[in-house]
């Protein structure tokens, strides 16, 4: 069965995007350093080969992002988010199909949220990102997590049982999943980031 892998951060994306050219060698010890914890614990999907990651973290802090690098620089971010910012949280979603929320959450009434789901995160580098990168980053300011706060505040959570055909898949079996994400964990994320002052950095990875 297909499943989705969910990381919730709280960042700063200058902080993130500042480190293209830095020459930050420190931060390339450091989440060296990390990444055999992190894979211990389940962390880290793709970023497991220190070979492998030296390399591309080198072309970040030098500058010299290579075009053709297959899948590009954002699968490390479940390796930047917490070496630069503070993990918050994950979780698995079974299925597929997890992008479709953004149509729901539109129409119940999640302008905010939605956007934060379904606009893809441009990283390494600010300004358009690609219409489909995997794993799908997103990212919200603090200004915008108020936003998304009070409007999962003052959402019904008995929509979600009317709305099965807006589920991922149409699936009923999904409702729990919907109600745990709405109801429970982006809160606890979008406070948490919000608590710290960041913004809140999402990575979706595993079966679209």
């Amino acid at each position: 069965m297909a499943e989705q892998y969910l990381s919730a951060y709280a960042v700063d994306a200058d902080a993130l995007l500042s480190l293209v050219g830095s020459r930050d060698e420190d931060l390339v010890r450091q989440a060296l350093g990390r990444i055999e914890d992190l894979t211990a614990a389940g962390a880290l999907l793709r970023a497991t080969e220190p070979a492998e990651v030296r390399t591309a973290l080198r072309e970040l802090v030098t500058g010299r992002l290579d075009p053709d690098r297959p899948a590009g620089y954002t699968w490390l971010l479940e390796l930047l988010g917490p070496t630069v910012g503070e993990p918050l949280g994950s979780i698995v979603l079974p299925g597929r199909g997890w992008d479709e929320l953004t149509e729901a959450f539109v129409a119940w009434g999640l302008p905010t949220l939605a956007e934060l789901w379904g606009r893809p995160w441009a990283f390494p580098r600010a300004g358009a990102a690609p219409d489909d990168p995997w794993p799908f980053p997103t990212f919200a300011e603090p200004g915008a997590l108020a936003a998304v706060l009070a409007e999962l505040a003052g959402f019904d959570t008995g929509r979600i049982h009317d709305d099965v055909e807006l589920l991922p898949g149409g699936d009923e079996d999904a409702i729990e999943e919907v109600e745990a994400l709405v109801g429970e964990d982006l809160p606890a994320w979008v406070d948490g980031a919000l608590g710290a002052g960041r913004g809140l950095l999402l990575v979706r990875d595993g079966g679209r």
